[in-house]
Formats: C-alpha cells, structure tokens, sequence
C-alpha cells in the first residue's frame, strides 16, 4: 500500500469516527421504515456484502411485507443490476432509496430524474449523500454537494 493511500484509509477512519453517517443514514430510514408496510420499494446501490451481510444495504430495517428490490451497479455484489442514469422502470415503486450513490453517477441529473419517473403518483424518493466525506472509489467519485 503506497504511502498516499495509507493516508486515506487513515482519513477515512476518522470521518466514519467523527461523523458516523452509515448510523446516521440507518437511523434515519430505521425511523422512516417503522411504518411503512405493504409497499414496493427500489434500493439503488445496495452494496457489497462484509462479514456474511450487506451492511450497506436498508433491507434489513423495513418490515417483511414489503417488497424491497436491492440492486447495484456491480453484478458482483449479487443483487439486480441496474444503472440509475439509463433504467427504465415508470410509476412502478412507492419508495426509493439512493443512499451515499450520487457522488459516483456523472449523469447524476439524470439519475434523479429517472428516479423520479420510476415512483409511483405520490412516491418517496429518500436520497442521501456526502458532504464532508473523503474522495473514495476513485476515478468514480465525482460530488460533493454543497448550498
């Protein structure tokens, strides 16, 4: 490991320290989650599985009834792939989750907008993203969005 990237990883560890936005994101849509039942509901970026599970994913936090589409753009990660800046899908969810995904999509206009087209008439769109958090997944980290 070159000395650069020795300094991110170290950087890394500090901003998960400090600004906890994996707990956060989940206490947010944890609290959402809690009533929410009977719906379709599209996660764009479920992530990879550690340690036997996807701890990137919301899944786990919504109640059974539901049915909850995890997908990546990676087919490596084992769920439906899916690039948010050319799907296709029309008023077919109630809820979609894009969580810490936008600063990786150059299109990411057009990810929105496909987003929004793919809610059903009076859908919920819950999209998180970084602020502060170091550059990470390069070349394939495009955003940080401000005021």
């Amino acid at each position: 490991m070159g000395k650069d990237m020795g300094k991110r990883n170290i950087l890394r560890k500090l901003v998960h320290m400090v600004f906890r936005l994996r707990t956060f994101n989940n206490r947010c849509i944890g609290e959402f989650a809690r009533q929410i039942y009977n719906k379709k509901i599209l996660e764009v970026g479920s992530g990879k599985e550690v340690d036997g599970k996807y701890t990137y994913s919301a899944k786990d936090l919504f109640n059974s009834s539901n049915s909850f589409m995890q997908s990546d753009i990676t087919k490596a990660y084992g769920h439906k792939v899916i690039d948010v800046t050319g799907m296709k899908y029309k008023n077919e969810f109630d809820i979609i989750i894009c969580a810490n995904v936008l600063e990786h999509v150059f299109e990411f206009h057009k990810a929105i907008e496909n987003m929004y087209k793919a809610l059903k008439s009076k859908g919920i769109l819950i999209i998180f993203v970084p602020v502060f958090y170091p550059l990470h997944d390069e070349p394939h980290d495009y955003w940080r969005y401000t005021e």
